[in-house]
């Protein structure tokens, strides 16, 4: 954590006046980035470690007398975090949350969807059985509004309906502690999310050919898992592609489209003229035509057939 005043910079974290003192120069580093050799770089084990450091070095640094504020910080402060993982390769892929989700319940995409704030605001979901009687909900994502915000004061002082939210800059510095944890509160609920599903997936029996093949836990691992993997490791690396190749294949495709959306409209107009207007694309429609109670018993003698 360092301090640039006057055109010096100085380590914010020092333990004596004379390192306090010491002058720091700005260097670049073998790989092209900027670093300042000499800047201590002490290790942290958890928030409240963090907030320790940044409370010390904010005792070091220089202040002087305004008309409005008698310390004011006369510098600028830059601290650099440096996360180490004890040997853990962090890359990768281990799970994907909304593909459980989907083979928990894969009605989701028209009730209430798929992002990690509704998925863990929804009791069927982050709820825990600590007993027969005893349900446990377990806190999801809540947003920045329903941390942060305040009542909008009205003009006789006393508190409105509007909330309104600080600036970013202004929450960072006076809801620091708070802001540090806001910030990996996506993670953690991300984890919680993960094993809400994964306890819940795993109490599903998983019918493959007639007979149980293990939960659907089981098959996110066979089936599902290996395809984000490679879905991970395409974005990160790459992949070759025939430019030309593929503008053949896609005008090709187009036509093969068009062909059998006419074919299903055909189809479909025996039983209902107007489904030669149908847009073939929309989940709606789809969807309508095949549950919807006013189509149930076309529907059904169609299926038939």
């Amino acid at each position: 954590m360092l301090e640039v005043y006057n055109e010096k910079i100085r380590d914010l974290l020092a333990d004596s006046p004379d390192q306090l003192s010491e002058r720091l120069d700005i260097k670049q580093a073998p790989d092209g980035t900027q670093d300042v050799p000499g800047l201590l770089e002490p290790q942290v084990g958890s928030i409240d470690d963090v907030w320790e450091i940044l409370t010390n070095g904010g005792r070091n640094r220089s202040v002087g007398s305004t008309n409005a504020n008698e310390l004011s910080s006369r510098s600028h402060s830059f601290d650099s975090h440096i996360i180490g993982n004890n040997g853990i390769k962090l890359a990768g892929f281990h799970v994907d949350t909304m593909h459980l989700a989907r083979l928990f319940d894969s009605s989701r995409t028209t009730d209430g969807g798929y992002s990690l704030e509704a998925l863990t605001s929804d009791p069927k979901i982050m709820s825990q059985r600590n007993s027969d009687d005893d349900v446990e909900l377990i806190s999801g994502k809540m947003s920045m509004k329903s941390i942060f915000g305040k009542k909008k004061l009205k003009k006789d002082g006393t508190e409105g309906k509007i909330i309104t939210l600080p600036p970013v800059d202004v929450l960072q510095r006076e809801e620091r502690r708070s802001w540090i944890r806001y910030s990996a509160l996506d993670a953690v609920n991300t984890l919680k999310l993960f094993n809400r599903l994964k306890e819940k997936l795993m109490c599903v029996p998983c019918f493959l050919k007639g007979s149980i093949q293990g939960t659907m836990y089981d098959f996110y691992e066979k089936c599902w898992r290996p395809f984000g993997v490679l879905l991970v490791k395409m974005e990160s690396e790459g992949i070759l592609v025939d430019k030309v190749h593929l503008s053949k294949i896609e005008k090709l495709t187009v036509s093969d489209k068009q062909i059998v959306a006419d074919k299903f409209r055909r189809w479909r107009s025996k039983y209902c003229e107007d489904a030669k207007y149908m847009n073939v694309g929309s989940n709606t429609q789809i969807r309508q035509l095949l549950f919807d109670d006013t189509s149930r018993g076309i529907t059904l003698r169609i299926l038939r057939e």
